[in-house]
């Protein structure tokens, strides 16, 4: 870790130019949950104009799903930390994609989370988290991703860590249309913070057959236990069962160039 950023990890103020910015907090797990509450607080108490935009229910794993079939219900709410809320009949890419189009199209960053459980590895591409994130970065705003390893209630630590890092990417900007992904490990204060891409996974889930209420036959899914145990090195994965909160830059663009520019010489 460079010595700027590790002395901005140790205390460092946020400069005044970030104070009473407006910014949209949003979620997979629901507007109900407590990593959403604890990172409303948190960006509340550090001078933020906060507004919440966040699914009425749990949508995990909605990734940048979309609704078009019918209308989104919207009701607002009350939360602590907040200026105002809203609870969305939506995924959390269409709770992004209304606040910032009409409930505040002023809001000039997007923050996701608190996930509860790691989006890491290929968890990413799954992630209604990273979905809302990402939806804000391709809407033009700064965008942040937050996860906390499941099953871990260090909320208020993961959430004290997402100010300070989103106070460091808005003085860093990142590349348009790009999110900062940030896990906290399972501890009440992570051992530093690593830089690292995300590691390939494979889950062991499986299909059990089931009958449905109506008699038709069915499958429910069984989740695994995790990720495969493939050698540590440097990932996302490693790093978080080391103790270290880790941040990776995702972008929109999943275009493999090399093999792309192959393609022209087969068809």
């Amino acid at each position: 870790m460079s010595a700027p950023f590790h002395s901005y990890l140790c205390g460092r103020k946020a400069a005044e130019w970030l104070i009473d910015m407006k910014i949209l907090i949003s979620n997979d797990d629901g507007i109900d949950a407590a990593g959403i509450r604890a990172l409303v607080r948190a960006f509340g108490a550090a001078g933020y104009d906060v507004v919440v935009g966040a699914p009425d229910s749990q949508r995990s794993a909605a990734s940048h799903s979309m609704t078009f079939a019918r209308p989104l219900a919207v009701s607002e709410r009350q939360l602590d930390g907040a200026s105002r809320a809203f609870a969305i009949g939506g995924t959390p890419v269409d709770c992004v994609k209304l606040a910032l189009h009409a409930l505040c199209p002023d809001a000039e960053a997007v923050v996701s989370g608190i996930n509860h459980g790691y989006n890491a590895g290929s968890d990413v591409l799954y992630s209604g988290t990273v979905g809302a994130a990402m939806e804000g970065a391709l809407n033009g705003r700064p965008a942040l991703a937050v996860s906390l390893a499941h099953g871990d209630d260090h909320f208020d630590a993961a959430a004290s860590l997402a100010v300070r890092i989103f106070q460091r990417m808005m003085e860093n900007p990142l590349p348009p249309l790009t999110v900062l992904n940030l896990n906290h490990p399972a501890s009440a204060r992570a051992a530093g913070v690593k830089a690292a891409p995300i590691k390939p996974t494979h889950y062991t889930e499986s299909y059990a057959p089931c009958v449905l209420e109506d008699g038709r036959p069915g499958y429910h899914l069984v989740p695994g236990d995790g990720p495969d145990k493939t050698p540590p090195g440097d990932d996302d994965w490693s790093w978080l069962e080391a103790g270290y909160a880790t941040l990776t830059a995702l972008t929109f663009d999943m275009t493999d160039r090399e093999a792309t520019r192959a393609l022209k010489g087969l068809f």
